[in-house]
């Protein structure tokens, strides 16, 4: 928790987390939850299994978070968490001819520890 001067108390998230792209804060007055912008990240290191190989590709949200339900809503990535990627750089192509665009991966690691996130794609 941290005290504000004339506010009340806010709840610091010490764990990584996303934010999206447009996110803007509220005032600080109305604000819950405190996501420190050294604890976000816009890219994971995603190993695609039958490829072996790894690549840095950006985060488009947290689909699932294991853990806790009020983690999933507020972005925290923690490990086991679900989260999907934007894989069209990858060049995957569906059996009809389309682009692939996000694909869903889980993370391995314990962000919070490694400073990185490191995710398995689900195919």
């Amino acid at each position: 928790y941290q005290r504000r001067v004339h506010g009340g108390w806010k709840r610091m998230i010490n764990k990584a987390s996303f934010v999206g792209e447009t996110f803007t804060r509220k005032p600080p007055k109305y604000e819950r939850f405190i996501r420190p912008m050294a604890l976000r990240y816009k890219k994971a290191h995603v190993t695609h299994p039958q490829l072996k190989a790894t690549f840095c590709l950006p985060i488009m949200g947290v689909k699932k978070n294991p853990q806790c339900r009020m983690y999933t809503t507020l972005g925290v990535m923690t490990k086991g968490a679900i989260i999907e990627v934007n894989v069209s750089e990858l060049g995957l192509v569906t059996p009809g001819g389309k682009v692939v665009w996000g694909k869903y991966a889980q993370v391995t690691n314990n962000p919070e520890n490694d400073g990185c996130i490191n995710a398995v794609l689900l195919v």
